[in-house]
């Protein structure tokens, strides 16, 4: 018997891969989805996914890194740019367990379940 956990992750699996079935327009709500995803993951201020130079940019007014804490003060941006040669696996990758992202993985499933691709609505059941 899987878990609640283990089936909205494999929901969450499967509307990554949805949104990522053809490359979303930036208004887009896949695009929006996937940034969502991004930010939450990496406590991120902002994110930019640029599909062309297949990046990813990180806008935070922290550093990720404490050695890098003494070169910048909180009120400096600070910008991180990803690179990734599977989109669809790098999101995947960014799903973790815990109560937070139970919470959040539902409240995306609830929110962008809605979202029709090719004509057909996204089936993901939470």
């Amino acid at each position: 018997m899987k878990t609640q956990n283990q089936i909205l992750q494999e929901a969450m699996r499967t509307l990554i891969t949805k949104s990522c079935a053809k490359i979303p327009h930036v208004h887009s709500e896949f695009y929006t989805f996937q940034k969502t995803l991004l930010k939450f993951f990496f406590s991120a201020v902002d994110v930019v996914i640029d599909y062309d130079t297949q990046t990813i940019t990180l806008l935070n007014s922290h550093t990720t890194n404490r050695t890098l804490d003494k070169l910048y003060t909180m009120d400096d941006a600070v910008s991180v740019t990803i690179s990734y040669t599977n989109l669809e696996e790098t999101l995947k990758g960014c799903l973790e367990n815990g109560i937070r992202q139970s919470r959040f993985y539902q409240n995306m499933l609830f929110h962008y379940n809605h979202v029709v691709s090719d004509n057909s609505a996204i089936a993901c059941s939470a």
